[in-house]
């Protein structure tokens, strides 16, 4: 709006020079040939231009001084408007408890942020998925400083919406990143069973599905009926693609777990993906590993 204004003025004042620039003056000598009627109309032309010049020069001087007025008014308006936003600013810093002095910390917190989050996404996928404990802490770190009155100011407001979506973006990564067959924890409670975990929504929802986790965690649960508080138990989340043996097991068997094929009758799809290692399907022994192939 200030410019328009002052563009106008401009305007105003070289208006009338361009418009006299204009007026077409003879010579003497082309004077001298005009007749008595022509020499009449010649003059009377000079006359209406010198009026109309003499009238837009009033008129811009009187833009003039208007527009000088209006831009008078609007410099004040803006001083206003500075004041309230420094007193508005003055108050929502002392509020949030936070001084200039705070402000290379919270510069720093913010370039410490960045530089991991680009680290992250520097990652390969099996890379940031073997890293998901690393973000995870990252992620609950960030939400935490996000709540703080520091991440409230401001003047960084730009930097943290910034941050929002980096750190939206690194988990939609990571999630993309999550192979198809993957192992979550879970620390048991006091109370805790097998069939109990299962049953949880975030884990199967389930209580008939206890042994997948059992079989899982063979290494370390002796008798499925006997786990203890803290014990940290592996989740299997999709399907495995290999399979190490344990006693007891035959390729039937195997065949039959739901977290394999579901059905003993699909033996021979591992038997022959693992021929190499497998001379009789009768004959298999702990600690093999075999390769469970996938459509």
């Amino acid at each position: 709006m200030k410019k328009i204004i002052i563009i106008s003025i401009i305007f105003a004042f070289i208006l009338p020079v361009f418009l006299m620039a204009e007026i077409h003056y003879l010579s003497e000598e082309d004077y001298k040939k005009l007749k008595r009627q022509e020499v009449k109309r010649y003059w009377e032309n000079l006359e209406t231009q010198l009026t109309n010049l003499q009238q837009r020069k009033a008129d811009a001087i009187a833009d003039n001084q208007r527009n000088t007025a209006e831009i008078e008014k609007l410099n004040n308006e803006i001083t206003q408007v500075k004041e309230r936003y420094e007193q508005t600013y003055a108050y929502i810093i002392e509020s949030l408890g936070v001084t200039k002095s705070d402000y290379p910390s919270i510069k720093d917190k913010t370039k410490y942020f960045n530089q991991e989050i680009t680290n992250k996404n520097n990652l390969s996928d099996s890379e940031l998925w073997d890293s998901k404990k690393e973000i995870h802490q990252l992620i609950n770190e960030y939400e935490d400083y996000r709540k703080s009155n520091y991440a409230k100011v401001p003047d960084f407001y730009t930097e943290f919406s910034d941050l929002d979506n980096k750190i939206m973006n690194l988990e939609s990564s990571l999630e993309a990143a999550k192979p198809k067959y993957h192992q979550d924890t879970y620390t048991v409670l006091k109370g805790d069973w097998l069939s109990t975990i299962s049953g949880y929504t975030f884990i199967y929802n389930d209580i008939s599905k206890w042994p997948i986790i059992y079989r899982a965690n063979r290494d370390q649960i002796k008798d499925p009926n006997l786990i203890y508080p803290d014990q940290v138990l592996k989740i299997p989340r999709g399907l495995p693609t290999s399979w190490k043996v344990y006693k007891g097991e035959c390729l039937w068997r195997i065949a039959a777990y739901p977290e394999v094929y579901g059905s003993g009758l699909k033996w021979p799809l591992i038997y022959r993906a693992n021929k190499d290692q497998i001379k009789d399907p009768d004959l298999i022994y702990p600690n093999q590993v075999f390769d469970i192939p996938r459509d």
